[in-house]
């Protein structure tokens, strides 16, 4: 999968534009250098080959955005996707080779992710106390989670209003990408995988002084073996709500995602 204008993200301050003899799309800050100057000026040359990577890092960052469901998705913070993206982008930097071509290996480099709050005014790990367990499937691509029971109102940092939970995992494949020499652009080493999930939610549940039953999930991405050229993301949430007039009102900007861990 070549990276290109329709499938990346732009920052806010940020323009996109192409030039004659540039695979990828160009992406600067507004008030940067114009598309002639980085088309003629060999100063530019680090710019071109560093938005090859850029472009791959922004695609990455979508595809997994894109993998969430709209009740996670508003959980994201506005910035989330510069953020994340910036983080992709730190990626290459663990591997040698000129800029622009340097591979991105998410298998080898892709546990540097973890830990990533999607809501920094609500960490995942400081609002959700609750002990739980992980472990691996039979198969590379599947994730056994098991949550012992818990007492709700003596687990979570509770935002004001909420009387209800849910507890949502997420595991994403995204594909290793080598730069091509041929087509001079990135490609993806498992383009078939490259995006697919799985998932599970809990039911929605009360916050009480009650102990839940324990929960028990298998979250698969595929039912066959995951190749080694694709990591796995988990990403653990746990989403507040409101009860009100028979409705449950989601309390996004309480609630908490994170990426735990990637395989």
């Amino acid at each position: 999968m070549k990276a290109n204008v329709a499938t990346q993200e732009i920052p806010k301050g940020y323009r996109v534009y192409k030039i004659k003899g540039v695979d990828q799309p160009i992406v600067a800050r507004k008030g940067g250098p114009s598309a002639d100057q980085v088309k003629n000026k060999s100063t530019y040359k680090e710019l071109r080959n560093n938005q090859k990577e850029f472009g791959v890092a922004s695609m990455m960052a979508k595809v997994l955005r894109n993998s969430l469901s709209e009740g996670l998705t508003e959980i994201c913070e506005t910035y989330v996707s510069g953020r994340l993206t910036a983080q992709f982008r730190n990626i290459a930097k663990y591997e040698e080779g000129p800029t622009g071509t340097r591979p991105m290996y998410l298998t080898k480099h892709g546990h540097n992710l973890s830990g990533f709050e999607f809501n920094t005014t609500a960490p995942y790990e400081g609002i959700f106390g609750a002990k739980y367990f992980l472990k691996s499937g039979s198969k590379r691509g599947q994730v056994i989670l098991h949550f012992p029971q818990f007492i709700p109102e003596n687990t979570f940092k509770t935002p004001e209003g909420a009387t209800n939970f849910k507890i949502n995992a997420r595991l994403v494949a995204l594909s290793d990408y080598q730069f091509d020499h041929v087509e001079k652009s990135y490609r993806a080493l498992n383009e078939e995988l490259h995006g697919k999930f799985g998932s599970y939610q809990s039911p929605m549940l009360p916050i009480l002084k009650i102990p839940t039953e324990p929960m028990t999930a298998h979250v698969s991405v595929d039912q066959e073996e995951v190749p080694e050229n694709t990591a796995l993301f988990l990403l653990m949430a746990i989403s507040f709500y409101h009860y009100e007039n028979g409705k449950f009102i989601h309390l996004n900007k309480d609630s908490g995602m994170t990426i735990k861990q990637v395989y």
